[in-house]
């Protein structure tokens, strides 16, 4: 009983006893912090690492029992051996073998030209530059450089140094141009300055044409048909288109010979105009006329011409050169022969014509 009594008083005077003592440390440490100037900060404690055990097997120990060795069912406990540190066992790797697989060739892109219509191949790009070749339509090209703008594009062509510039609007082009570099090129030679013109020289007068050889030359003949005659004719005149009068025209197949009365009228054939002549050989004679005849301008030297005039005089002066013509039955049988005087126009058997 007594020892019962004295726990129960045991039981009820702790709490008063803790009480007590907790209530004269809150008195002692405000006495404590009234005479202080501050408060010094509480200083924040470190958090411990948290440690994790390791899983094992968990004894209840009793701490009393503990402290002898002995472990709650009466087993001794023994203090565990201690282990030496062993390097960490590594973990192996898997090697996989990696097959070497060979790369495949890659198509080196490029460009390329068409020619489409015939054109110049320049040695640069540019009309400035030179001329090295041509291109067809239809032929093609590697394209190996280009300008910065494009309009002109360099490709292989068998020229000095291999290459060639077209122009683009001219190619039709296949691929992206713009894969090749810019190609620097010097700028085109300067073109050659022209020559100062001169002034053109001064045209020279044409010469005079050559003096006549002959008095008298032919012009304007030509031939018409009659099957009845023969007939030679036609005018003389001077260098203005006067008509002359005073000259007659000796006809000659050198085989038989006529001389024409002297152009213009006269007493003997008052009918004749000026400047006119003629000689009419019938068909029945000297075989009918046809064949070669040789024409003259001659003066009449026979004698004592205003008393008669003889177509067979042998007396004359020729003045011109003797001319050739063919008399061809019967369609040229009418022989017209003109005549130009070019000097001594007025010195004839008589200047105006025989007037009644």
């Amino acid at each position: 009983m007594g020892t019962y009594k004295n726990r129960s008083i045991l039981i009820y005077a702790l709490p008063i006893t803790l009480a007590l003592v907790s209530l004269g440390c809150g008195l002692s440490g405000m006495l404590g912090g009234a005479g202080s100037a501050s408060l010094e900060p509480t200083p924040t404690r470190t958090p411990m690492p948290t440690f994790t055990p390791t899983p094992a097997v968990v004894a209840v120990l009793d701490p009393a029992a503990a402290q002898d060795g002995v472990i709650s069912d009466g087993q001794s406990v023994e203090p565990p051996a201690e282990v030496a540190d062993e390097p960490p066992t590594a973990t192996p790797t898997l090697v996989v073998p990696v097959e070497t697989v060979a790369p495949t060739d890659t198509p080196v892109p490029e460009a390329r030209v068409t020619i489409l219509q015939n054109m110049n191949v320049r040695s640069g790009p540019g009309t400035g530059y030179p001329v090295v070749g041509s291109g067809s339509v239809g032929q093609s090209s590697k394209i190996v450089g280009r300008n910065s703008d494009n309009s002109w594009v360099q490709v292989e062509y068998p020229s000095s140094d291999g290459t060639g510039w077209v122009f683009s609007d001219l190619v039709q082009i296949d691929g992206d141009p713009n894969i090749v570099g810019v190609v620097a090129v010097a700028p085109p030679p300067a073109p050659t300055a022209a020559p100062e013109p001169t002034a053109p020289p001064e045209p020279e007068e044409p010469p005079p044409p050559p003096e006549p050889q002959y008095q008298f030359t032919p012009t304007g003949w030509h031939a018409s048909e009659n099957a009845a005659i023969v007939h030679f004719k036609g005018r003389i005149r001077d260098e203005s288109g006067n008509l002359v009068n005073g000259y007659s025209v000796l006809v000659d197949n050198w085989s038989w010979s006529v001389v024409s009365h002297p152009t213009g009228a006269s007493n003997h054939y008052p009918e004749k105009g000026d400047g006119e002549w003629d000689v009419v050989i019938p068909k029945e004679n000297i075989g009918g006329g046809v064949g070669w005849w040789w024409l003259t301008v001659v003066r009449y030297d026979c004698p004592d011409f205003l008393s008669r005039f003889d177509a067979q005089c042998k007396q004359f002066t020729r003045l011109s050169e003797d001319v050739k013509i063919m008399v061809n039955w019967p369609d040229e049988t009418v022989i017209n022969a003109d005549w130009v005087c070019h000097w001594d126009c007025d010195k004839g058997l008589y200047v105006q014509g025989f007037r009644r």
